[in-house]
């Protein structure tokens, strides 16, 4: 479909011709929402907001050729009223360098930071971007050129190609969460309503419709209706008192909560989390269709319209009230339910620390006032709070009822008694889940080895949780993570978390924090790997470990499978480490893996046979194109290479080879993500961060070849 076609039919009513225009574009702009630093929820709403602002106006718009571009500038318009306040607890993108250029992209000056997206990852020209950001054409080329001189500033110009087309696949990857049905929740009755006007009476029809006026009138002198008439009266009446019913259901929780709904001016001031706002917004797409069907027909299903309602008005539950039906009635035999109860508490609770987070916000000043080194004072807090607006105590009042307390600008959950009665009420399987809500307001990237005594317990169920194997979603992070990272740090401790006292040797603190993860039981990852640390460190009189050294964070997710399975016993370190999920990972020094890439180099370069590598692993393929750089063979490193991809010849390649000096060995270890059956990505680690800079293909035919490469990103820093 072309674009101004679709359009112009869009124009004329065709809602299936805007779709398709939508389809062409909606992408394009959630990601340019995201690449100006929206979160992806927001982004979706924000796509969705420019299609219906800019369905709303489509009868004004007649330069068909400027029409994607009126696209962009309404997102920017939308985004000026967007101030994100906090950094996302999560990262949008899958790989970590990804991540932190798009940060450095982010914090650009506005005019480089726009123009630099628009030229880079929408392949706009001066005129075009231009157009959009009401800047000139050539202010717009220095701001791309400043853009880049300050990203130079911490990357290689020779880099930062490369690294800005890897974020370009990287933001193509990020899930839509733009919903299109949305889109027509208002602009539909209009469009009805502008269609019926269009239509041309004829004169038959013009005399039919006086007569058809004239019985009306006389029906309505009557003393009784018609039954349709009282259908459709019933109808109106009933869609009017559920408007009724929802503005209370929504106003008794906020006052439960201690909040008040954003009104219209609170959302332009800037983006506002607010409980219940799905529900408010799936409430008017259904109110809104069913307007539209009394119109038509004049009668509405109320026993399904009713059914509707329900589950919507079911998603409003509060925290405090999901708990107290739990108790009542335990669920500790059915998995099943025990699973919808945490799908939806977490949500809710997720939701609703957004919103106090927000309201905080507003008040962050006298938050300040109580806050000594980023904590809450608590006694500072108490006899300060008579002096605080009668909101914010409200507030801060009713945060105890969800199981949330304060700490600075946002809530977090509690480990009380009632979180107590939850892990008391569900299926033991589930356990682990609230544990990891009451330990995630801790900081466990960076704590000293000494609080690990307060998690104890949650590692405890959280790893239980895992080995139940019984995945569910929870937002930001995922429950493997958090546990990998409070393990692996126990382990092998961090800059601000010292396992190592001024001797050299363990401290006794850690010794007795390790004893007792040790003694977690058969079958326990964590308990399985800290007795080979601690076996290895008594034996070196605790001043060091091989596994130790070697533990990274796959291993910890490698074990959890094996666990599993009930193969905890066979979990090694040493060689290529293959999970189920597509990931594999080699950790060095490992001598049997060198002496495997030094066999494979030697018969693969003798003739560059490409059955030799039928078989063979893509990290040693990897390992082998960067032996050949060592040995100086440039012959067989282009071999190495897709020949799809390779642009030029083999003379051509050697005449501009050069040696980089690079020890792949170096590395803590090489990791390769091959999710997908045919593509994948080499990375390695090179201290606690996991860097992504190559790209591997499979031919059928030949095995493994390398499509992407740049050796240099592997230089040490």
């Amino acid at each position: 479909m072309e674009e101004s076609g679709g359009v112009e039919e869009a124009k004329n009513g065709d809602l299936a011709a805007f779709e398709k225009w939508m389809d062409l574009h909606s992408g394009n702009l959630e990601r340019f929402a995201i690449q100006c630093g929206c979160t992806r929820e927001s982004a979706g709403k924000v796509t969705e907001e420019t299609f219906r602002t800019f369905f709303t106006d489509l009868g004004k718009l007649n330069d068909e050729e400027w029409l994607r571009y009126d696209l962009y500038r309404m997102v920017l318009e939308m985004l000026v009223h967007i101030q994100r306040r906090e950094p996302l607890q999560e990262s949008i993108l899958s790989f970590e360098e990804d991540q932190q250029l798009h940060e450095k992209i982010m914090n650009l000056e506005e005019k480089a930071k726009l123009s630099l997206i628009l030229s880079q990852f929408h392949g706009m020209n001066e005129v075009e971007i231009a157009t959009i950001t009401g800047i000139s054409a050539d202010a717009v080329e220095e701001s791309i050129a400043q853009g880049v001189k300050q990203l130079t500033v911490e990357i290689d110009s020779l880099l930062l190609e490369k690294r800005l087309e890897f974020l370009h696949k990287s933001y193509g990857r990020i899930s839509s969460s733009f919903r299109k049905d949305q889109v027509f929740a208002k602009p539909q009755k209009e469009i009805q309503a502008t269609k019926k006007l269009k239509q041309k009476i004829s004169k038959k029809a013009m005399v039919s419709w006086i007569a058809g006026i004239i019985v009306l009138l006389l029906l309505v002198m009557l003393p009784a209706v018609t039954g349709e008439e009282y259908k459709k009266a019933s109808a109106e009446k009933y869609v009017e008192q559920l408007k009724v019913s929802f503005e209370e259901e929504i106003a008794s929780r906020h006052a439960v909560l201690g909040l008040t709904e954003p009104t219209e001016e609170d959302k332009q001031e800037y983006y506002y989390f607010g409980y219940g706002k799905q529900a408010r917004e799936d409430f008017e797409v259904m109110i809104q269709r069913e307007e539209r069907v009394i119109a038509e027909i004049g009668r509405i299903d109320k026993k399904s319209i009713g059914k509707q309602y329900d589950e919507i008005v079911k998603t409003l539950t509060l925290p405090s009230k999901m708990v107290e039906q739990l108790v009542k009635s335990p669920l500790t035999s059915d998995k099943e339910k025990s699973a919808e109860f945490i799908i939806e508490y977490v949500k809710q609770i997720n939701e609703i620390q957004n919103a106090y987070s927000t309201f905080f916000f507003r008040y962050h000043q006298f938050i300040d006032e109580a806050t000594v080194d980023e904590t809450v004072n608590i006694e500072k807090y108490l006899e300060m709070k008579e002096s605080y607006p009668k909101e914010l105590q409200k507030a801060f009042n009713s945060m105890e009822k969800q199981n949330l307390y304060l700490l600075p600008f946002y809530s977090s959950y509690a480990k009380t008694e009632l979180s107590a009665q939850i892990k008391a009420s569900i299926h033991k399987d589930f356990k682990g889940y609230i544990a990891f809500l009451e330990s995630s307001s801790i900081d466990y990237y960076s704590k000293p080895a000494s609080s690990y005594i307060e998690l104890m317990a949650n590692l405890v169920e959280i790893e239980n949780t895992l080995l139940a194997n019984v995945e569910i979603e929870i937002p930001y992070t995922s429950l493997e993570d958090y546990y990998s990272w409070l393990v692996y740090l126990m382990v092998v401790g961090s800059e601000t978390n010292q396992i190592v006292g001024f001797d050299g040797k363990v401290t006794e603190e850690v010794k007795s924090i390790w004893m007792k993860v040790a003694a977690n039981g058969e079958g326990s990852p964590s308990a399985f790997i800290m007795q080979k640390v601690i076996n290895e460190m008594e034996a070196s009189g605790w001043t060091e470990s091989e596994t130790q050294s070697h533990l990274n964070l796959y291993h910890l997710g490698y074990a959890v499978e094996l666990a599993r399975k009930g193969r905890l016993h066979t979990f090694e370190m040493s060689g290529i480490l293959q999970s189920d999920r597509g990931l594999s990972s080699v950790t060095f020094p490992d001598s049997s893996f060198e002496d495997l890439v030094e066999k494979t180099y030697e018969l693969y370069s003798t003739g560059h046979d490409s059955a030799v590598l039928k078989d063979v692993h893509p990290l040693v393929v990897f390992a082998v194109y960067c032996f050949a750089n060592d040995h100086e063979d440039p012959e067989t490193m282009w071999h190495l290479y897709n020949p799809e991809d390779d642009l030029h010849t083999l003379e051509e390649y050697i005449s501009g080879w050069r040696k980089v000096d690079v020890n792949l060995y170096e590395m803590k270890s090489l990791l390769f993500d091959g999710r997908e059956s045919s593509t994948g990505s080499i990375g390695f680690e090179r201290g606690s961060m996991n860097f992504f800079d190559a790209e591997m293909v499979l031919d059928e035919t030949a095995g493994w070849k390398i499509k992407h490469i740049d050796l240099n990103f592997m230089k040490s820093e």
